[in-house]
């Protein structure tokens, strides 16, 4: 009952996912990335610890047939599971347990898989790796929404509303240029994910620098204002000294 795709930018080398089910919580589970590695997939009765099996091969330069049979290889239970995997170089590999029972379906092309299981029909995946191809010189994150949302349209899930999804893109330092996740909607979790998309605009450039380089990063005025009169107000002025060492930060 979801429905993902895995995807490669040529041009920063990062790898992304984006991802969606009747179930909660999925953003959690199923996705796991490395930087200019790779990303695997693990769904359809998840066992998260395929994915980290299988990131683990794809940081030591396996290739993705590789990975996928040392994955398979490591589970009494694989019957059981769904497994994609994208390499470093864009190639992709799959596997569907024999003890799935529904329409399930994966397409591959170069930098992309989209993979499937319990859907409304067998062309969701296509539509889904059509989808990310059509938008080649979009961000990467564009490009994986706009395959969820393909995948959405070309029929989803056989049945019920989907409640959760995920959005995640790599980045460089080991600190993800995206991570959004809806883990509960009342109706279309991969409407309520574009809409956080759209919200979230520039944010990764500005969340990266708080990592790297906080100093470079001005403290908002009005959020150091209100600090700096709620602890006056509660007499901590000895306690908090933010109002007499003001120069010690830049506002804006």
């Amino acid at each position: 009952m979801t429905f993902s795709i895995i995807g490669k930018c040529e041009v920063t080398g990062a790898f992304g996912a984006a991802i969606t089910t009747s179930d909660l919580a999925v953003g959690a589970r199923c996705v796991r990335l490395a930087h200019g590695k790779g990303a695997v997939l693990s769904q359809h009765r998840t066992d998260s610890r395929l994915g980290d099996v299988g990131i683990a091969l794809l940081r030591d330069g396996l290739e993705a047939n590789d990975v996928l049979g040392r994955i398979c290889a490591s589970s009494d239970s694989i019957e059981w599971r769904q497994v994609g995997v994208l390499d470093a170089a864009g190639r992709a590999a799959a596997y569907h347990g024999r003890r799935m029972y529904s329409i399930y379906t994966h397409s591959a092309r170069h930098n992309c898989l989209a993979l499937g299981n319990i859907l409304d029909n067998d062309g969701v995946t296509n539509a889904m790796a059509d989808a990310f191809e059509t938008q080649a010189e979009a961000p990467l994150a564009a490009r994986l929404m706009a395959a969820l949302e393909a995948g959405r349209d070309a029929g989803g899930e056989v049945m019920g509303q989907l409640q959760s999804a995920a959005l995640r893109v790599s980045g460089e330092h080991g600190i993800d240029a995206y991570d959004l996740r809806i883990d509960i909607a009342p109706q279309d979790a991969v409407a309520e994910l574009r809409s956080l998309l759209t919200a979230y605009k520039d944010r990764e450039e500005r969340l990266r620098q708080v990592a790297l380089s906080p100093d470079m990063v001005p403290v908002s005025r009005v959020l150091f204002d209100a600090s700096v009169a709620r602890i006056a107000e509660l007499g901590l002025e000895k306690r908090f000294p933010a109002a007499r060492d003001a120069d010690k930060w830049t506002l804006k």
